[in-house]
C-alpha cells in the first residue's frame, strides 16, 4: 500500500508536470503560448498534443501592481504550473477611493470601467500570462458576494486601514448578489438566473470581457461563475422557483452568447460538481447512475445544480468540480472518522465521480479549486458567506500541514489515475510583495495590530504548500508517512 501509494504521488506530478525546480531561469515555449488549447474526444488538446496540467488560483492577480503581478506569474510559471484560474469581474456600488474596479453596479444601472484602473487592469493580468506562457481561467463572476460596508483602502495599497481592505476575500468583489442588490434590492439571490434585465446586464459585462481577448490563446477558458447555485448570502435558503434546470437554461443561454462571441475559447460552468441523479434532464443523454454511496445534498438537486446536464450543454466545454472540506460536505459524516481522514478521503471520491462523468458525458474534467485549510491558518479562515475571521471559540477543522500536502498529492494522483485533467490549488500565495496582499503578505509588520487583534502578527506570509520553493518530485518524496 506504501509503495503504490508513493508510486501514485511521482506519477501524478509527472503528469501534471510541475517538473521545474525553482531555482532555474524560466524558458518561454513560444509554440505553446501561441495555442489555443481545445478538446477533442474527452481530453484537452494544446498545440496537437494531449494536455493534463497542475495549476493555481489567483483571484486577486487584477489587484496587484505591475512589478508583484509580473514577479507572481513569473514564480508560478518557474515551477512549472500551467494554469492560473483568476477572477476577470470586480463589481462595486459606488466608485471606490482607491484600487481597481470593473463595473459599477447600483440603483438600478451597470457602468463598466474601461479606465486604467478598470479592465486595463485585466489586460494587464491577460499580458503577464501570455509573457510567461500560462493559460488563464477567467471567472466572469461569483455566487458568493456578503454585503459589507465597502472598506477605504484597497489591498494594495500602503495606507494603515482598522478594517480588512477591499480585495482582501475572495468573495469581496462583487458578484451574483451584487446584481440583484442593484437591480432588485429586495430580491431573491435567484433572481440572477431568471430576471431578465439582469442577465442582460451580465451579457453586457460578459461581452465587454470576452470581445477583449477573443484572438488571445493566453486565455485557456471562461468561468461562467465560481461555484453557482441556487443560494448565497441573499436570501440564505433557495426559493420553490430555482432548481437544477433553472440553472441549467441561464448556463445554456450564456455559453452560447460566449461561442457567438468567440468561437476560440473554451467554456466551462464553475459549479462545485453537485448532481441532482434521477432528476429530469434538459441536455444529458446519459448520466451518472445512482449507487448507494451517492447520497445527500451532493446528489439530490438540493443545490440547484445538476453537473450531469449542465456538462452536456452544447456549449460547455468541460466539466468542474471543487472541493474545500471547510466549506461543504460532499458525502454523508462517517461515525468515529476524523475529520482531515474523511475530508481528504471525501476528495478523492468526488474526482473518481467526476472521472466517471467524463466518460459518461465524453467531455474533459477539472479541479477549479482544491485545498483545506491547515491548523496554523484556521484563525485566519473566513467562509464563503461571511467577512470576519472565526471568532474565539469556535471549534478549529484544521488539518496537520502534512495532511495539508497530502490532501493535494493524494487528489492529483487520483485525477491523474481517472479522468480528470486538470487540478488547481485553491489559492497561490506570494513573497515579495512592494504592496500590501489579501494573504500574500511579504512583511506583516506593516499590518494594523487590530486586524484581527494582531493574528497576523506571526504568520511570515511565506506560502508553505505543494508547488512553491520545490519541484514536485521533490512534493512527492517529502509527502507524510502511510500506514500500510
Amino acid at each position: 500500500m506504501l509503495l503504490f501509494l508513493q508510486l501514485s504521488l511521482v506519477l501524478a506530478a509527472n503528469a501534471f508536470s510541475v517538473l521545474a525546480s525553482g531555482s532555474k531561469l524560466f524558458q518561454r515555449d513560444n509554440d505553446t503560448a501561441a495555442a489555443f488549447v481545445t478538446t477533442n474526444n474527452g481530453t484537452f488538446q494544446l498545440n496537437g498534443k494531449y494536455f493534463r496540467f497542475y495549476g493555481t488560483n489567483a483571484f486577486w492577480a487584477h489587484m496587484a501592481t505591475d512589478y508583484d503581478l509580473d514577479m507572481t506569474f513569473h514564480d508560478i510559471a518557474t515551477i512549472g504550473i500551467k494554469a492560473v484560474r483568476t477572477w476577470a469581474f470586480n463589481d462595486v456600488p459606488k466608485k471606490p477611493q482607491s484600487g481597481p474596479y470593473f463595473q459599477i453596479l447600483g440603483n438600478g444601472k451597470a457602468s463598466i470601467n474601461e479606465g486604467p484602473d478598470g479592465l486595463q487592469r485585466l489586460d494587464k493580468v491577460v499580458a503577464a500570462a501570455d509573457k510567461y506562457g500560462l493559460k488563464l481561467i477567467l471567472t466572469l463572476t461569483n455566487n458568493w458576494n456578503p454585503e459589507r460596508h465597502m472598506p477605504s483602502v484597497a489591498w494594495n495599497r500602503r495606507e494603515s486601514s482598522n478594517e480588512l481592505p477591499r480585495g482582501y476575500l475572495a468573495n469581496d468583489y462583487g458578484g451574483i448578489d451584487a446584481y440583484v442588490r442593484a437591480f432588485h434590492p429586495e430580491g431573491n439571490h435567484d433572481l440572477f438566473y431568471t430576471d431578465r434585465t439582469i442577465i442582460d446586464a451580465f451579457k453586457n459585462y460578459v461581452k465587454a470581457v470576452v470581445t477583449r481577448y477573443s484572438q488571445n490563446p493566453a486565455v485557456m477558458a471562461y468561468e461562467l461563475g465560481n461555484d453557482l447555485r441556487c443560494s448565497s448570502t441573499l436570501g440564505l435558503k433557495r426559493t420553490s422557483k430555482c432548481d437544477p434546470q433553472v440553472i441549467t437554461r441561464w448556463a445554456a443561454e450564456i455559453s452560447q452568447y460566449i461561442k457567438e462571441l468567440d468561437h476560440k475559447h473554451l467554456v466551462t460552468v464553475g459549479d462545485s460538481g453537485f448532481y441532482c441523479i434521477g432528476c429530469p434532464k434538459l441536455f444529458a443523454k446519459k448520466t451518472t447512475p445512482n449507487q448507494p454511496a451517492l447520497e445527500g445534498p451532493s446528489f439530490d438537486g438540493s443545490y440547484g445544480i445538476d453537473a450531469d446536464d449542465l456538462v452536456s450543454i452544447p456549449s460547455i466545454d468541460f466539466g468542474s468540480l471543487q472541493i474545500s472540506p471547510e466549506q461543504i460536505q460532499l458525502f454523508p459524516v462517517l461515525k468515529h472518522e476524523e475529520f482531515a481522514t474523511q475530508a481528504i478521503g471525501d476528495g478523492g471520491k468526488w474526482i473518481e465521480i467526476h472521472s466517471q462523468t467524463s466518460v459518461i458525458q465524453k467531455k474533459p474534467e477539472v479541479v477549479l479549486s482544491a485545498g483545506i485549510v491547515p491548523k496554523t491558518d484556521w484563525d485566519l479562515f473566513v467562509p464563503n458567506d461571511q467577512v470576519t475571521f472565526q471568532p474565539d471559540g469556535v471549534p478549529c477543522r484544521g488539518v496537520e500541514g502534512f495532511q495539508v500536502d497530502y490532501s493535494l498529492s493524494f487528489w492529483a494522483s487520483a485525477a491523474l489515475n481517472g479522468n480528470v485533467d486538470g487540478v488547481l490549488e485553491s489559492n497561490w500565495v506570494q513573497t515579495g510583495f512592494t504592496s500590501r496582499g489579501t494573504n500574500h503578505l511579504s512583511d506583516s509588520s506593516r499590518l494594523p495590530s487590530s486586524w484581527a487583534k494582531g493574528r497576523w502578527q506571526k504568520r511570515d506570509g511565506r506560502y508553505q504548500g505543494a508547488a512553491t520553493g520545490q519541484n514536485a518530485r521533490q512534493f512527492a518524496a517529502r509527502s507524510p508517512p502511510i500506514n500500510a
